[in-house]
């Protein structure tokens, strides 16, 4: 996985667009109604946040890009990561996500198209891969992360990594794209990579 790249100017105004929602919200800065499209990467932070707070799946379509490219290896990588770090889904939650057919190969899928894992496959595997990741952390811990750094990829000029931090210590490397509203919508920011810097349990 590619280190962080150097540090963007403006990073104080773009952690600034976190959002804040709903005083009766016992999670810190968590939103109760789902984000708009992220227009800046650390945007993508408060999509995050309330994903692991209300579960809502049919959001994280919002959060994910289309192109086979990124949707391939990324959810092979995001299930392996999870099933490293012991986090795993509920047959329940696998149902809600549409990949009960995948359950028994999701710790190693593909990298590439085969006969029976086309496209529309990896796209449900890609999107229940980000909430595995998410719910590797208890919603009080993402109710006090923060951005702490945001950097183009030294890879990929073309990816934004964002450095999500708990008390001071970074925790998670969330690596950004732009994606297309096929609504017409215009440009935003999705996920193209999660990545633990520490292991989720040794989060106090």
């Amino acid at each position: 996985m590619a280190s962080i790249g150097r540090n963007l100017t403006g990073l104080g105004a773009l952690a600034a667009l976190v959002i804040s929602v709903g005083c009766d919200n016992k999670e810190g800065p968590i939103p109760n109604v789902p984000p708009t499209a992220a227009q800046t990467p650390a945007e993508i932070l408060p999509h995050l946040q309330y994903l692991a707070a209300w579960k809502n799946y049919k959001h994280l379509i919002l959060i994910a890009p289309i192109s086979p490219d990124v949707v391939f290896p990324s959810a092979w990588w995001f299930h392996k990561h999870a099933k490293d770090l012991n986090i795993s889904l509920t047959p329940e939650e696998m149902q809600a996500l549409g990949i009960t057919k995948l359950a028994k190969r999701l710790d190693d899928l593909p990298r590439a198209p085969e006969d029976d894992y086309g496209i529309e496959d990896a796209r449900l595997a890609f999107n229940a891969g980000i909430y595995r990741l998410i719910k590797g952390l208890p919603v009080k811990v993402w109710g006090d992360m923060k951005v702490s750094k945001v950097s183009i990829n030294p890879g990929n000029n073309k990816v934004m990594d964002v450095m999500l931090s708990y008390n001071n210590r970074p925790m998670i490397q969330v690596s950004c794209i732009k994606k297309v509203d096929a609504g017409g919508g215009g440009e935003f920011y999705g996920v193209a990579n999660i990545w633990y810097q520490v292991r989720p349990e040794t989060i106090k």
